[in-house]
């Protein structure tokens, strides 16, 4: 840290001097790459963004400066693919780098920047100790005996020890530096070994318990120096999709957590709620739909102020009609009119049966008593409910005796669709679970958002949501897993 002495502050005083330079002023010295361009640019997350350009000097010199000094980070200098090297920014932003290209890690000068002499003192010490982690492997690959192997694993694990202890002592000795915060951010979760006791399985939930809990502990998601480096959204995606367990209800928890975090700067909030609203958008996981509408309703809606408003209405929209049908929540319930099996067996004989719209019982949902329900939307005409309903009468065939019933539902009421459903329930034989539609009403339709056919529900006994937009596959996969757990 840089010390401020007394006399030296009241002298700056009188002369008007500020203590602290504005702006942005690094010298470079290339000789290697006279005459040519450089590009100063900064890491944004994992994306290079350049941030200025200067020509160097036939001397071998180039200079770049301007009045607003850029956020701290990560930053580059790059002359071309095969010469580049990085460097930290943080509050002071004025001093040299003398960089020599045979050995741009090794040869690196920084006059000026204590943050960067630190930082490069650990890269040369890195580079050191990778070379001889890489000889340990390559000599437990050749080793020759039990004996070899034994003394060469006792070396990379006292490395390893060695490496860490460097590292522990580093972000001590300089806390307070933007060094030390973006070392200890590269570190890892370690679990101490003294607590994980017990079977494999107990072993496993300790560690794996330890760092869902501590996995934050060496990563501050509100600092903005750390957006701009390629740790960021390696970190972030890995917490999301891998360390919090990948249920809605905790992954609300955690997005909750990052996002008032991500309040300290409005680069971070914006950054954060983006890319946290995309990943779940995008996710191919069940029930991610009520995480993804999470942030919408709490964060995007009300506070996304670079969104058009097209966007936050179509957006406001699809929540309200997603919201019935998040997993965990009651079926919407509505009335059905059941057609019982021998109607259908009448109508092989007299066609003018198929068409009438009056036959059958009316019933709701919630009358059905049974310890699985699986609601299942489907139309005769539509190919993939051709393939879909034959396999899904499978499903129930095998599962039917223990207490899983279909209501298989035609979605189109007409009577031409009457018809068409009529000879497809008799050419497949699907006449013994519960075939219904809905000849007077089109509400359901909006009640379970249905955009697209065949859908697929799976209901526990109380009627509550538990899985949704199934294939026939996936509902016999976990009624299997249900009922012989």
């Amino acid at each position: 840290m840089r010390k401020k002495y007394c006399l030296l502050f009241i002298s700056l005083l009188f002369t008007g001097v500020s203590l602290t330079a504005q702006g942005y002023h690094i010298q470079l010295s290339v000789p290697d790459f006279a005459g040519k361009e450089v590009i100063l640019a900064e890491y944004f997350t994992n994306r290079m963004v350049p941030k200025d350009t200067a020509t160097v000097s036939l001397l071998g010199e180039a200079e770049f400066s301007g009045n607003e000094p850029f956020d701290g980070g990560l930053y580059i200098m790059f002359m071309d693919q095969n010469y580049y090297f990085d460097f930290l920014l943080d509050d002071d932003q004025h001093f040299s780098i003398s960089a020599d290209s045979a050995d741009l890690t090794g040869k690196t000068v920084f006059e000026g920047s204590a943050e960067n002499k630190l930082f490069y003192s650990y890269k040369q010490y890195l580079t050191e100790k990778r070379a001889l982690q890489q000889q340990y492997a390559k000599d437990l690959e050749t080793a020759k005996n039990s004996a070899d192997s034994s003394r060469t694993r006792k070396k990379m694990e006292a490395l390893n020890e060695e490496m860490m202890a460097y590292i522990e002592a580093m972000i001590t000795e300089n806390r307070g530096t933007f060094f030390s915060t973006f070392l200890n951010a590269t570190r890892e979760v370690s679990v101490p070994e003294e607590i994980v006791t017990g079977t494999k399985r107990e072993k496993d939930s300790i560690r794996y318990t330890y760092i869902k809990n501590h996995y934050l502990d060496h990563f501050d998601f509100s600092d903005i120096r750390l957006l701009h480096t390629p740790l960021y959204e390696t970190k972030l995606k890995t917490y999301i999709n891998r360390v919090v367990p990948q249920h809605p209800d905790s992954l609300i928890i955690a997005v909750d957590r990052l996002m008032e975090k991500a309040r300290s700067d409005e680069e971070i909030f914006r950054y954060m709620l983006i890319t946290l609203f995309n990943n779940y958008a995008e996710s191919k996981i069940m029930g991610m739909d009520k995480v993804y509408f999470h942030l919408a309703e709490k964060y995007y809606i009300p506070e996304a102020t670079w969104s058009s408003p097209e966007f936050i209405d179509k957006l406001s929209e699809n929540l309200k009609k997603s919201k019935p049908t998040f997993i965990g929540n009651i079926a919407p319930d509505f009335e059905l009119r059941g057609i019982p099996a021998e109607h259908f067996e009448m109508a092989k004989m007299d066609d003018d049966i198929k068409s009438d719209p009056y036959v059958g019982y009316t019933f709701s949902l919630s009358q059905i008593t049974a310890e699985y329900t699986l609601l299942y939307f489907w139309e005769a005409d539509c190919g993939h409910c051709k393939k879909s309903t034959p396999a899904l009468y499978e499903v129930f065939k095998k599962y039917r005796d223990q207490g899983v019933q279909v209501l298989s539902i035609h979605v189109i009421n007409s009577v031409e669709g009457k018809i068409k459903w009529v000879d497809f329930v008799n050419e497949h034989g699907t006449i013994d679970w519960i075939n219904c539609w809905s000849p007077y009403s089109n509400d359901f339709r909006d009640q379970y958002n249905l955009l697209s056919f065949p859908q697929l529900f799976l209901l526990d006994k109380d009627k509550r949501i538990v899985a949704k937009s199934l294939s026939p596959e996936q509902a016999d996969d976990i009624l299997n897993r249900f009922l012989n757990k």
